[in-house]
């Protein structure tokens, strides 16, 4: 057998009949890409106007014995349905400086092994530095092990983008901006870790995790997030769940329905509006509620501009609630104070309101003590009432004596024979002395 070019060979029959047959090319013969002595898929692209386009057959397909996909500087990546099926060794993915990702329905669909035995391997998938255009639904299944994906903007999550995964260890989205996020984005799998760091999301849609088990840690951190809706996560089996660091302006009740077992931290957030029941649906593991007991759920450094008391409303019979810093963001008053009395004097001095006068937060009973006793609102009523009788006094003092000048300004006149006026500006008082006139006769 003779080859000619990698792409045709020459073979003889048993009869001696020479037979030319032509080799499909694989993506290893395109001109961005190469493939390395250990079967790794390399595009590097020069030009940001080039385009890949990774297929499971026909001219430019994958290598069946690809180990691993790294592409990275090009303008397009398109990865078509049932890209990775076959690829039975296939163990990486890796995105990076990528101007327009498309991955459609089945594209990365990995189940070459029993989906029973946890030692199969899997594949790690990183996205970093890009823009995801899409990444339709059912688009990531099978056997993964990690999810990365870091400093990129993500502008469509399908339905069921993420689904059906089996052995998967991390999932963490960092750094990333979020345009259009469907119901369901990540459903019915099972991770060691799922973590949200950085970046913005204009809206948390209902079921963003829809029956997730994280086993470890959950972590919301540090994000950005417009509107978080009801039904949010519904997540079981957390060892941790941090929601810390966050900017959020809405927060809807029930927005984490998540079934934690281990404490739950609610920290450094900056929420406008924390919604009627926003943590009611936090709960305990049976199992670990009947060894552990009520597990903590820690409220700490929080500052929050439009809530009420029933905003912090919480399963009180798996969860006790520490608040360690709570701050209103809205201005002191005694009828505020009165509204959450209830709530401060279980919790104690750590809930605060904004004390407009000095200019920082105080806490609602010290607020309270120096403002809002029987005694001391009559006393700032007469405070006010006296500081008015003092400018109205001060006005009608100012106002004679101010007529009494322009009296005493006024000229006298005196009219002499010859015609001529005169005005006198002083008065002067000369007291005589007349003495009786005798005469001696």
């Amino acid at each position: 057998m003779k080859i000619d070019n990698g792409l045709h060979y020459r073979a003889e029959n048993c009869n001696g009949d020479v037979i030319q047959r032509t080799i499909t090319p694989t993506i290893c013969e395109d001109g961005a890409c190469r493939c390395d002595s250990f079967t790794r898929v390399i595009c590097s692209c020069t030009k940001e106007s080039e385009e890949v386009t990774l297929r499971p057959d026909g001219a430019y397909r994958m290598p069946t014995m690809a180990t691993g996909i790294r592409i990275e500087g090009c303008g397009s990546v398109t990865f078509l349905p049932d890209t990775v099926r076959n690829l039975m060794q296939l163990r990486t993915i890796e995105l990076r400086n990528i101007g327009h990702i498309v991955i459609s329905e089945r594209a990365l669909n990995w189940s070459p092994f029993s989906r029973d035995s946890e030692m199969n391997p899997g594949i790690r998938i990183t996205i970093q530095n890009s823009t995801v255009s899409e990444i339709a639904s059912h688009a990531i299944q099978g056997r993964i092990n990690d999810v990365l994906i870091k400093d990129s903007r993500i502008n469509v999550l399908r339905p069921f983008a993420f689904s059906s995964l089996t052995g998967v260890k991390s999932v963490e989205l960092t750094n990333n901006v979020f345009e259009t996020i469907d119901i369901q984005t990540f459903k019915k799998f099972t991770t060691a870790n799922f973590m949200v760091r950085g970046g913005t999301i204009k809206t948390l849609p209902s079921r963003f995790l829809s029956d997730v088990e994280v086993t470890n840690l959950f972590r919301l951190d540090g994000v950005n997030i417009n509107h978080m809706s009801s039904l949010t996560f519904l997540v079981t089996s957390p060892k941790r769940i941090l929601i810390e660091n966050n900017v959020i302006q809405t927060v809807e009740g029930d927005a984490f329905h998540m079934v934690s077992r281990g404490p739950i931290t609610f920290r450094n957030n900056s929420v406008s509006k924390l919604n009627k029941g926003a943590f009611y649906g936090f709960s305990v593991h049976r199992e670990t509620f009947s060894v552990m007991g009520r597990q903590e759920l820690l409220v700490d450094n929080n500052t929050i501009t439009n809530l009420t008391p029933l905003s912090l409303m919480y399963n009180q019979t798996a969860l006790s609630l520490r608040v360690d810093g709570l701050n209103l963001n809205t201005v002191c008053s005694c009828e505020l104070a009165e509204e959450w009395r209830e709530m401060y004097n279980e919790q104690g001095g750590i809930i605060n309101c904004w004390y407009d006068l000095e200019g920082y937060y105080i806490s609602l009973p010290t607020f309270v003590s120096i403002r809002c006793g029987s005694f001391k609102k009559t006393f700032w009523i007469f405070v006010v009432v006296g500081v008015l009788l003092v400018l109205i006094t001060a006005g009608i003092a100012i106002f004679f004596i101010v007529r009494r000048e322009n009296e005493k300004k006024k000229k006298l006149q005196i009219v002499l024979p010859d015609g001529k006026t005169y005005k006198e500006t002083e008065f002067h008082i000369i007291v005589e002395r007349a003495e009786l006139l005798t005469t001696d006769l």
